[in-house]
């Protein structure tokens, strides 16, 4: 009976994915390869309509204007190859995409005449496949971003915990002219998980009033200019998204405000923290940058902004620092301009110190610079010079007592009489009452306009709605709302949980445990260790159906019933029953060995995890509205795992896992196993039963590639499916 199963295993392994291969070798041979810069060789574009874009890049180069035109940075459609050149069996691949690509950049140094042949920075757009999971990336000219500083600076700040940009140098040719490019993804969905954050609100500065708008000369409109929304996709998604955007935008706005007031008034060039003042987030990326001589990316007009629902504060994303690597330098002339404010974290120093003995990170820089030339001491020298830097500011902070002075209270009668003289035609937004199905807009000439919600979607993204400009500068009592939830205190543990949660906690022995009194109810283990802790959560026996939520998450950003968020859970048991969420468990960024965990009647996932390594020694789930486990982005495993009554998916494995089981039981699936999008799953014992397919291992997403599932020893009636980009195999491991 297993040789007839393994036969017909093999017999789908031949039949074709729906769709077709982009690359001519199978993608899940080389995971690990295509996740690394080091193995492309080159990035071949071809542009078909190349004499309409040669005369397009004529029309650049020799406009009279200072920033380039943005009626000049057309889309042209392009054929994409990348090749690549991996050391596994000593192998070259190529594989070839359709794009758009465009003219990136503001300044005219993004295009240069060299050696006869026209250089361009490009904006690049994939319309299939990936590089390096990057769907969306730039390619500069080198000079525009510092060269090989830019590659170090990204990686340092990465190194360091901050959200930073997939950034290497690479041989390009466009239409047969050849030059070595850097390539940087931009601030996109696949780089906030790239950098271990669940997809949430993206903001930067709105620089639609810098270059030349109208008449007026570049940054004469400046203290105009606040932030705007990038990815109104998410905002458009669903109304939790729409309140945590509007949400967060009235914070970051009133952040921008006060930072145009001053810099309005001559005071401030640089500084801008969005979140509260004990945070010391943004000082510490302030500092970096400036020990960097990085402080073109902290011009609030060059900042970029994720937020962080879970954690409630925004994050830099770091964008265009033109790194120098030098001496700081005070420069009178700009007085207090770079204002070293409040403290930082105590490590800042040590943490940076560590990077000089780092050969993994002096590794991963040299793997994606063409030139190696730079060697071990010139790598040492930048990063003490960034520590020099550093020591040097610990002289330089303001008290609270000198910010205080210089930090007026910002008034909206500067910024109407500035809009007045400068007669630029705005409706100040001074707050929003969004519904479900429409917003009404409160102007400060006292006004209330009522607008679609993708006319909201347009002011937060672009400024304006049917050609008239928006601003939106909140009100103070509308950034003071009551946070809606409460926090309490296990030890130094931060415990977060909605109104209608009860709990019963003993310290002494290390149990707690959380009653939901309704389908929404929620807890928030944020951080902190429960090594050999005991946590059961008992949900609401009011059953709730799909169509009361609105989507997957609430407004703080939870999937969630029980939610343990960068926590240490060795040893832990834990035990959910009834959860009416998304996920009755869900764990994000979680480290835990010997974990325990039990799972009854899920609304729909029963657990869900994300960007964590765990090690779980036993795991049993019976009845799952949805998929029983459904992990992502980590290292999992397990040793008895018995999963009951899943609805689709006993096993789904996603987003770049590895999961190794020892034994796993399923009774009741519509799929016993899933290994997607460069997952790696290997099972020593696999015994499923009521089961519609045994397993499958495919690409689902156009970030990814086609998934690997093993499995040592099987017992399944059903069939496994396998596309072609992906690699299964049963038996004989």
């Amino acid at each position: 009976a297993l040789i007839m199963r393994v036969l017909v295993f093999a017999i789908t392994l031949l039949i074709p994915a729906i769709g077709y291969t982009e690359c001519n070798f199978r993608t899940a041979d080389y995971v690990s390869s295509l996740g690394s810069p080091e193995f492309i060789k080159s990035i071949d574009i071809e542009i078909p309509k190349s004499s309409k874009f040669a005369r397009n890049q004529l029309k650049i180069f020799n406009s009279k204007s200072e920033n380039i035109p943005k009626k000049l940075k057309k889309s042209f459609k392009a054929n994409i190859t990348v090749n690549y050149r991996f050391t596994v069996n000593f192998r070259f691949g190529l594989c070839k995409y359709s794009a758009k690509v465009r003219q990136s950049g503001d300044w005219k140094d993004h295009i240069s005449l060299v050696r006869g042949n026209l250089i361009q920075s490009l904006d690049v757009n994939l319309d299939n496949g990936n590089v390096l999971n990057a769907t969306r990336f730039k390619l500069f000219i080198p000079a525009t971003r510092q060269g090989q500083n830019e590659v170090l600076g990204a990686l340092i700040l990465r190194e360091l915990g901050f959200i930073s940009p997939e950034t290497f140098e690479v041989n390009v040719n466009v239409n047969g002219v050849g030059s070595v490019m850097l390539f940087q993804e931009k601030a996109e969905k696949e780089l906030i998980e790239r950098n271990l954050r669940r997809e949430g609100p993206i903001f930067e500065g709105d620089e639609s009033l810098i270059w030349s708008y109208q008449n007026f000369s570049n940054f004469e409109l400046e203290p105009l200019a606040l932030s705007r929304l990038v990815n109104d996709n998410w905002f458009n998604k669903g109304h939790t998204s729409q309140i945590i955007v509007t949400k967060s935008f009235y914070r970051l706005q009133a952040a921008y405000f006060d930072y145009a007031y001053s810099f309005f008034l001559g005071k401030n060039s640089f500084f801008l923290n969005p979140n509260k003042k004990e945070d010391y987030l943004f000082n510490d990326y302030h500092r970096l940058l400036l020990a960097m001589g990085g402080s073109h990316a902290l011009r609030p007009h060059n900042r970029k902004f994720y937020f962080n629902a879970i954690e409630d504060r925004f994050e830099p994303i770091y964008y265009d620092g033109s790194i120098t690597f030098t001496e700081f330098i005070y420069e009178e002339n700009l007085g207090y301009g770079y204002l070293l404010q409040g403290p930082v974290s105590t490590d800042l120093i040590e943490r940076v110190k560590k990077l000089l003995t780092s050969q993994t990170t002096q590794q991963k820089y040299l793997k994606r610079i063409i030139s190696s030339s730079t060697n071990h001491e010139v790598y040492n020298k930048k990063i003490l010079q960034v520590v020099k830097n550093l020591e040097l500011f610990a002289n330089m902070s303001l008290s609270d007592g000198q910010w205080d002075l210089l930090m007026d209270e910002a008034e909206i009668s500067w910024y109407q009489e500035f809009q007045r003289e400068k007669n630029l035609p705005q409706k100040i937004v001074k707050r929003l009452e969004l519904h479900k199905n429409n917003v009404n807009l409160y102007l400060s000439d006292g006004a209330v306009n009522s607008e679609s919600i993708p006319n909201l979607s347009k002011m937060l993204s672009k400024t304006e709605i049917d050609g008239e400009r928006y601003v939106i500068i909140p009100q103070d009592d509308l950034l003071d709302e009551k946070q809606g939830y409460k926090e309490f205190y296990i030890d130094s543990n931060v415990v977060r949980t909605s109104d209608g949660i009860e709990l019963v906690l003993d310290k002494k022995n290390k149990t707690i445990e959380f009653i939901q009194h309704n389908g929404s109810d929620w807890v928030l283990m944020l951080g902190g260790d429960y090594t050999n802790w005991k946590i059961t959560f008992i949900g609401s026996f009011d059953k709730i159906s799909s169509e009361s939520m609105d989507q997957r998450f609430n407004e703080f950003g939870l999937t969630g019933c029980l939610t343990f968020y960068q926590t240490l859970i060795d040893s832990a048991r834990i035990k959910v029953s009834d959860g009416q969420c998304e996920d009755s468990l869900n764990l994000l960024g979680v480290k835990g060995s010997n974990v325990t965990v039990s799972i009854n009647d899920a609304f729909a996932d029963a657990l869900d995890a994300d960007f964590s390594k765990l090690d779980i020694s036993n795991l049993y789930i019976k009845n799952a509205g949805n998929d029983c486990i459904d992990v992502s982005g980590g290292f999992y495993s397990t040793g008895i795992a018995k999963l009951e009554n899943c609805s689709d998916k006993a096993l789904s494995i996603g987003e770049m896992s590895t999961y190794e089981g020892g034994v796993v039981r399923v009774e009741g699936a519509d799929i016993g196993i899933s290994s997607k999008d460069f997952s790696q799953v290997k099972v020593k014992s696999f015994n499923a039963k009521s089961v519609s397919q045994c397993g499958e291992a495919k690409q689902k997403k156009q970030e990814f590639g086609g998934g690997v599932l093993l499995i040592d020893v099987a017992d399944c009636n059903a069939l496994f499916s396998t596309d072609v980009n992906s690699l299964s195999q049963v038996g004989d491991l």
